[in-house]
């Protein structure tokens, strides 16, 4: 066996290799398709080298050939299908077609200058665009993400710089041919364990968003609360500035889950939790704590502002309406405590204090608001 076929059959173990690495990923619904293009390409990749074996045979090149090409022009259908861009594979039929039958014709008319010029125009066809969709246009874009647009650009600079190169210097042609051959294991090898880790990293992404979010409503949780608040009470205590915290309940809320079910009792706090949400300001931070229970945390608000915003959301809340779901004269209100943070910052202390302006405004009769008694927020100071 030569060098050039031992050569062959590394680079066909390393797409297998990747190919194999790229079936543990286990992506969302959304993102399997893509996921399926790009392991279709690696395996035509293994294909492509595998036939390559015998490059002295006209019928095998022309199958590594129609390998090759599918494996190039897929991982265009992967970028596109990756970054949520619509694709007809039908479109790729000509390329692949125009591809397949020139590299053929030209190695066997022995052109090897024309013939790795031709493919530094192809690689450009498909890298450029590839380095584009995953750097600008895909949604949630990851670190791997940016480092497979570099990669995919690093492969078209290997083969400019091997054009150039026989270009300028034909006798150089061999040493440009060995160079790229060696930079093009690394280059597989990088854009292969890129594409791979993308998904991992929107895995982890997720799970850390999942953890921070409430499953049913959509908002923060308590863990997403406290990670949002942080740096808004770091904020006012720089800048010596008030915030409120608005606990909200929703009254009576049992007799739904009773009355109607807990599939129609869900629907009204996901409804519920949107009004409220569409109500406050873009600063502002809504998170579920759990049942029936919601809280506001409102940066830079003082007191006549917290009112104001807490009589709103009690009135928005009390004004919808819920004739397609439950009985058309039933009105669902909520109770709001208020407690203001300046000039005590204590989060926990403040919240407990909403809480318990909460628990007064049950007891007077519900639909009310209540502000944290004067003197209680003095103590705390």
């Amino acid at each position: 066996m030569t060098t050039e076929q031992l050569y062959t059959l590394a680079m066909m173990q390393l797409s297998l290799v990747i190919l194999l690495a790229s079936s543990r990923v286990q992506p969302s619904e959304a993102a399997v398709s893509g996921l399926r293009y790009f392991q279709v390409s690696l395996a035509f990749d293994a294909l492509s080298w595998f036939f390559y074996l015998w490059p002295a045979q006209i019928y095998f090149l022309m199958l590594s050939s129609i390998a090759a090409s599918l494996n190039i022009w897929l991982l265009l259908a992967f970028a596109m299908k990756r970054c949520g861009k619509h694709l007809n594979l039908l479109w790729l039929l000509p390329p692949i077609v125009i591809q397949s039958s020139v590299y053929t014709l030209l190695n066997d008319m022995g052109l090897e200058q024309e013939t790795l010029h031709f493919m530094t125009a192809v690689t450009a066809l498909v890298a450029l665009p590839s380095a584009w969709l995953f750097w600008f246009v895909k949604p949630h874009r990851t670190v791997s993400d940016q480092a497979y647009a570099l990669v995919m650009l690093a492969w078209l600079g290997v083969c400019v710089l091997r054009t150039l190169t026989i270009e300028l210097h034909p006798e150089w042609m061999l040493s440009g041919y060995l160079v790229s051959q060696a930079l093009w294991p690394g280059v597989m090898a990088a854009y292969g364990l890129f594409a791979v880790t993308s998904y991992l990293e929107e895995a982890q992404t997720k799970l850390k968003t999942d953890a921070m979010m409430d499953p049913l409503t959509g908002q923060l949780n308590r863990r997403g609360l406290q990670d949002a608040v942080q740096s808004c009470i770091a904020y006012l205590v720089r800048h010596d500035k008030q915030g409120a915290i608005l606990m909200i309940d929703l009254d009576h809320f049992k007799q739904i889950n009773d009355q109607y079910g807990h599939e129609t009792g869900d629907t009204v706090l996901v409804k519920v939790a949107h009004e409220i949400k569409a109500t406050l300001r873009q600063s502002d931070v809504l998170a579920r704590l759990g049942g029936k229970e919601f809280l506001v945390f409102l940066p830079m608000t003082d007191a006549g502002m917290a009112a104001h915003t807490a009589e709103r959301l009690r009135q928005c809340v009390a004004n919808m309406r819920w004739a397609h779901l439950l009985n058309g004269n039933y009105r669902q209100t909520v109770s709001i405590g208020v407690s203001l943070l300046g000039p005590n910052y204590d989060f926990t202390q403040q919240l407990k204090a909403a809480d318990q302006a909460l628990y007064v405004a049950k007891a007077q009769g519900r639909n009310r608001v209540q502000f944290a008694p004067i003197q209680q927020e003095a103590d705390a100071t």
